[in-house]
């Protein structure tokens, strides 16, 4: 703390669950207005970091996909940047707050219905390349959403034997038609 000024955040954590780990995938629908369900076993993830039926999603810093959150992750991420200038003004260097928070400034919240339900803006859509469906899964500290067809051509190696789950879903989904 930086003489008598306390963090915005001192307080309001509390009043979001601690933070949570972001396990499961599924592939659901894209309608043409944006609406797309949350996944069961990470819905539960995000309702418990959020405290309520809300979500955070953001693009992803480097590759074509969004991510997902709740809002414990949200104000760990704003508490960061804190701590980082904190540390800077105590060892008397410089430290931009704006250009450490711009990959924040484009995280949307967006409420979701109970069965996990919400519109993902035309934007997100556009940067995520999502289309008429989107592939998420449980990535620890965050969820991803991804085009399914873009992220069999383009996610990276690392994601492989996530690969397999998507082809799973895939496979399921054509077995319910």
């Amino acid at each position: 703390m930086v003489g008598n000024l306390r963090p915005f955040w001192e307080g309001k954590v509390q009043a979001v669950s601690a933070l949570v780990v972001y396990a499961g995938s599924g592939v659901s629908g894209v309608d043409a207005k944006g609406r797309t369900t949350i996944p069961s076993e990470l819905r539960d993830s995000v309702q418990q970091s959020s405290g309520a039926n809300n979500v955070c999603i953001s693009r992803h810093s480097n590759l074509p996909c969004l991510i997902g959150f709740g809002g414990a992750e949200r104000l760990k991420l704003r508490a960061d940047i804190e701590a980082q200038w904190q540390s800077a003004v105590n060892r008397g260097v410089e430290f931009d707050r704006e250009l450490a928070g711009v990959s924040a400034s484009s995280i949307f919240e967006t409420a979701f219905e109970a069965s996990g339900r919400f519109v993902l803006s035309p934007m997100l859509r556009h940067f995520g390349k999502i289309e008429d469906r989107a592939f998420f899964f449980g990535a620890t500290t965050h969820f991803m959403l991804w085009n399914p067809d873009v992220f069999l051509k383009d996610a990276p190696s690392a994601f492989d034997p996530i690969k397999d789950e998507l082809n799973y879903w895939l496979a399921q989904g054509k077995r319910d038609k």
